[in-house]
């Protein structure tokens, strides 16, 4: 900034929720960058936007940084590498945040774990031959129960509306006697004041096919993906659920758990890439367990 470089940041976290903005706030004195929702001119050094944004800017940066860990990722590798090429000089610098390399051939730093030094949560999976459409695995009906009388609160995530439906309908007919609260939030018919009254209840579990920043990081809470080995989840969605879940030192209690009819590459992935970066953090001397 001090040499009159121009910077662009990119990243996908809602308006008002900014990170980066909210440090810069914080920490500096900078005056000299601004959001932009929609590209127009603009003379700010450093320019920060979602990917969405970066797509239609027809410039190029000295320095281009990409977050893809700070907000729910919707994006693969390709599109991001497109449009890092796209806004890069052929000496531009280039930094990107992920789960995992976006840059080949790059030098990259491991930072295996969250600022309170505690593992990300390794999913167990759950493979069952039972129509998850229509009944409850034993061991999920176990799951719950062990949860609910925890003290803690489930979020139940599944891939469409229709599957909240069909799965919330047997929730309530199978575990009356366990749970007071069971509570849909659909991604096409979104009501705040579900989530509200989710975050202030006790026994309670939450279905909802809405993947984001909405729900993730409630407090307290477990979590469970219906129909793991659905096409329309990716291993990057599984990682933010994993990493969303809250341990702290008096609770180490937060469970992932993928209930599928067989295991999936995407799962597995998922996995493997929360066991590596606990692997990481321990060899490390990071962790605090």
């Amino acid at each position: 900034m001090k040499e009159d470089k121009k910077v662009i940041y990119i990243t996908d976290e809602k308006p008002g929720q900014i990170s980066i903005i909210s440090n810069i706030k914080k920490y500096t004195n900078l005056k000299d960058y601004s959001y932009i929702k929609k590209f127009t001119n603009n003379n700010s050094n450093l320019k920060i936007c979602s990917l969405e944004t970066a797509t239609k800017i027809d410039q190029k940066f000295d320095l281009i940084i990409y977050d893809d860990i700070s907000s729910f990722s919707y994006h693969n590798r390709y599109e991001i590498l497109d449009i890092l090429d796209k806004l890069a000089y052929e000496n531009s610098r280039i930094i990107s945040y992920s789960i995992e390399e976006i840059l080949k051939n790059a030098d990259y730093i491991i930072i295996p774990l969250k600022n309170n030094k505690f593992p990300i949560v390794e999913p167990r999976t759950v493979i069952t031959r039972i129509n998850i459409s229509k009944d409850i695995p034993f061991v999920i009906y176990d799951y719950l129960k062990w949860s609910i009388n925890a003290g803690r609160k489930v979020i139940i995530y599944v891939p469409d509306y229709i599957k909240v439906r069909e799965v919330s309908s047997y929730i309530r007919q199978y575990c009356k006697y366990i749970l007071k609260n069971i509570m849909c939030f659909e991604r096409e018919r979104p009501d705040e004041k579900v989530i509200s009254k989710f975050f202030n209840m006790e026994n309670a579990v939450l279905i909802t096919d809405y993947f984001g920043d909405l729900i993730s990081h409630i407090e307290n809470s477990d979590i469970m993906i219906y129909f793991a080995d659905n096409k329309s989840f990716n291993y990057k969605e599984f990682i933010y659920l994993c990493a969303s879940v809250a341990r702290d030192k008096k609770n180490l209690k937060g469970e992932v758990i993928f209930l599928a009819n067989y295991e999936t590459k995407e799962m597995e992935k998922a996995k493997c890439i929360a066991r590596n970066f606990n692997k990481e953090a321990w060899n490390m001397g990071l962790l605090k367990v």
